[in-house]
């Protein structure tokens, strides 16, 4: 609904679609994880959160870091025009918003640090 954030219906079709096999409790149980507050919306976060984290048997953080580091030209860092550029707006838009600055070398004002976000998100740091 290009709202940001989605609907338990739209969650569930949604997850179907994908293969998910729900009843349900496991449709509860999924609920609660994506919607702790119950404020009957999915945020786009915490539907990117549970998927990685469903997904985490298929991808590592290092494949993740990988991929990363294709798009940004092999450098330690991304910017964020090579996010934009490169990734869907949405997708783009949360890696910016959540990635912490590079402070590594060759640092530039900008840089953001796609390797700790990506151990991040698949629960290998503590960021």
């Amino acid at each position: 609904k290009k709202n940001g954030a989605m609907e338990p219906d739209d969650l569930r079709a949604c997850l179907i679609s994908m293969g998910f096999d729900l009843g349900e409790a496991e449709f509860a149980r999924i609920m609660n994880l994506v919607d702790p507050n119950n404020t009957g919306l999915v945020s786009f976060q915490s539907f990117i959160s549970f998927m990685t984290r469903e997904t985490a048997d298929t991808d590592t953080a290092d494949q993740v870091v990988a991929s990363f580091r294709i798009l940004a030209g092999d450098k330690p860092y991304i910017l964020v025009e090579e996010l934009r550029r490169e990734l869907p707006s949405e997708q783009a838009e949360y890696c910016i918003a959540s990635m912490p600055p590079y402070r590594g070398p060759e640092a530039i004002p900008g840089a953001l640090d796609y390797a700790s976000f990506s151990t991040a998100l698949y629960g290998e740091s503590d960021l």
